[in-house]
């Protein structure tokens, strides 16, 4: 199964390039106009530097750019209107962690881009438990949620497949593209490392930042430790206690 449908190599490698390629000079040069003391906007800007490549490289060979937002997360992905493929970026520590998460309560926008998938069941390969937890409601709300965030483009795409950065120590040692079924299997990959420019193995980016969406959000405000709400509340009754012995003071005096 060929899932570069309709990209030939020249264009692969082009994307390849602007998805790994490093992205410290672009930030440094941020770094030193804005004179910012710390690194910490670094999380985001690795990926607009990288979106922003992949958007050049898919306007020059006719590939249309979808920019979508999912809860604070921001993305782009990129469609191949000849064909209906629509490539989606990811690193592989994300996308493995999206993948346990298959078939539970939050829909992640990788759960819901893969419901437009088809493609063979073998079940000697898949992970039974996941099957059990795939019920009609759970599909028909990955149906719905990827209807909104693609809109007007939704019927153009017929299949999805999943450009992944893969690591070692935090770096980028190789690209591949792989396809999916709509329950997470894996029907197919091929290794796009070939087209990484040389010596270009760079940090991608923090842990955190594709998992993000609307269901998420939650999950990412820390929770006020216990002891620290007890405090309160014993500092509140000390001033209500004491707003209290104030007033009853002021009656006495007059």
């Amino acid at each position: 199964m060929k899932i570069s449908l309709g990209i030939n190599q020249e264009v692969i490698g082009e994307l390849v390039k602007a998805f790994s390629d490093s992205t410290t000079q672009t930030l440094n040069e941020v770094i030193q106009e804005q004179g910012w003391e710390t690194g910490n906007f670094k999380n985001g800007a690795n990926w607009d530097t990288r979106f922003k490549r992949l958007k050049k490289v898919a306007l020059q060979n006719n590939l249309v750019v979808l920019t979508r937002k999912r809860g604070i997360w921001t993305f782009i992905v990129l469609l191949n209107i000849q064909t209906g493929v629509m490539y989606v970026f990811s690193k592989e520590k994300n996308i493995e962690i999206v993948k346990r998460n298959f078939g539970k309560k939050k829909i992640h926008y990788f759960h819901a881009f893969l419901s437009l998938n088809s493609g063979p069941v073998e079940l000697d390969n898949q992970q039974l438990e996941f099957f059990p937890k795939v019920t009609d409601d759970y599909d028909a709300r990955r149906i719905f949620e990827v209807q909104k965030i693609l809109g007007e483009e939704y019927p153009l795409v017929k299949q999805v497949v999943f450009v992944v950065a893969k690591e070692e120590g935090r770096k980028i040692i190789g690209v591949e593209a792989q396809l999916y079924n709509r329950y997470f299997g894996l029907l197919d990959s091929e290794d796009w490392t070939s087209s990484m420019s040389v010596d270009q193995y760079d940090d991608l980016l923090e842990p955190a930042e594709q998992t993000f969406d609307e269901d998420d959000i939650s999950d990412i405000i820390p929770k006020v430790k216990q002891t620290v709400k007890d405090r309160k509340n014993h500092f509140d009754k000390k001033i209500a206690q004491k707003k209290k012995e104030t007033e009853q003071s002021k009656e006495e005096e007059s």
